[in-house]
C-alpha cells in the first residue's frame, strides 16, 4: 500500500498559511489550515467537511474534531499531532503553491470537491413497483456510510414530485436497551425531491455518504442477506 504524504497548499501568494483536505482512517473528511512561523506551527482552522453540508456558512464549517486539543507546537510535530488527534497517519509532508493558491475558502473547498468527484461512487438501490420520473416508486438499499456504519434505507414516492423516507436505521449493532430502531442523528429530512439528484443529496448530506451516481436494480433479497450493497470500503 502506498504511504500517504500530507500535501499542504499555500493559501495566498505571499504568507505562511497553508491548507489541505484529507480523509481520516475512519472516512471523515477534514479541512485543515495551519500557519508556519519561527519554526512553530499554529492550527488556524480545522473542521469536518462531511458535517452540516446542508447549512449555510459559517455554520457549515463549525464541526470541529473533538479530539483536536493541540493548537500550537513545534513544526516538526505536525504529523504526530495529526496522527494522534485527527485520526490520520502521514509519512511525510510537501509544501506547494499551485492553481488553488489565492482561492477563497468556499471556492477552494468546491474545487477540491470537484476534483474528488471525478471518481465514481455508485449508490445501488433495489427498486420495486411502478415508475415515477424514471425511478421505481419504492427504493431500498443496505449501505455503509463514510463512518463505516451499516445503514438500511427505504424510500418511496409520496406525491407532487416528493419522496418520503419510510425507514432509515443502523443495523450493525445490537441496541438491546432500546425498544426502537436507531436513526442516524444527522438525518433531519423526511421529504425530498424524488429524483436521482435529490436522493444523492439526501444521503450524502444527512447520513454521511459520498455517492456520485445511482444504479437501480431488482431481484436482490435485502431481507435475508444483510451485506451492504455499496458504500465505504
Amino acid at each position: 500500500m502506498e504511504k500517504s504524504v500530507l500535501k499542504l497548499e499555500r493559501s495566498t501568494d505571499k504568507g505562511s498559511t497553508f491548507r489541505t483536505i484529507f480523509k481520516t482512517r475512519h472516512g471523515r473528511v477534514v479541512f485543515l489550515s495551519v500557519q508556519l512561523r519561527d519554526s512553530y506551527c499554529t492550527i488556524q482552522d480545522c473542521f469536518y467537511l462531511d458535517r452540516n453540508q446542508g447549512r449555510a456558512a459559517p455554520a457549515r464549517y463549525s464541526a470541529r474534531p473533538k479530539m483536536l486539543r493541540t493548537i500550537q507546537f513545534p513544526a516538526e510535530q505536525l504529523l504526530s499531532v495529526i496522527e494522534a488527534e485527527l485520526d490520520k497517519k502521514f509519512y511525510g509532508v510537501i509544501y506547494t503553491q499551485n492553481e488553488n493558491t489565492g482561492l477563497p475558502l468556499d471556492a477552494y473547498i468546491q474545487k477540491k470537491a470537484e476534483q474528488e468527484k471525478r471518481k465514481y461512487r455508485f449508490l445501488i438501490m433495489v427498486g420495486e413497483g411502478e415508475r415515477h420520473s424514471d425511478l421505481p416508486i419504492r427504493l431500498r438499499t443496505r449501505l455503509k456510510n463514510k463512518l463505516h456504519r451499516s445503514i438500511y434505507v427505504e424510500l418511496a414516492y409520496y406525491k407532487e414530485g416528493q419522496g418520503v423516507v419510510k425507514q432509515c436505521c443502523y443495523y450493525d449493532r445490537q441496541y438491546k436497551w432500546l425498544e426502537h430502531q436507531v436513526l442516524p442523528p444527522m438525518l433531519i429530512s423526511c421529504f425530498f425531491p424524488y429524483t436521482k439528484q435529490g436522493i444523492l443529496t439526501l444521503l450524502n448530506h444527512e447520513i454521511c455518504c459520498d455517492f456520485t451516481h445511482i444504479l437501480v436494480t431488482d431481484g436482490i433479497d435485502l431481507d435475508s442477506n444483510h451485506t451492504p450493497l455499496c458504500g465505504a470500503v
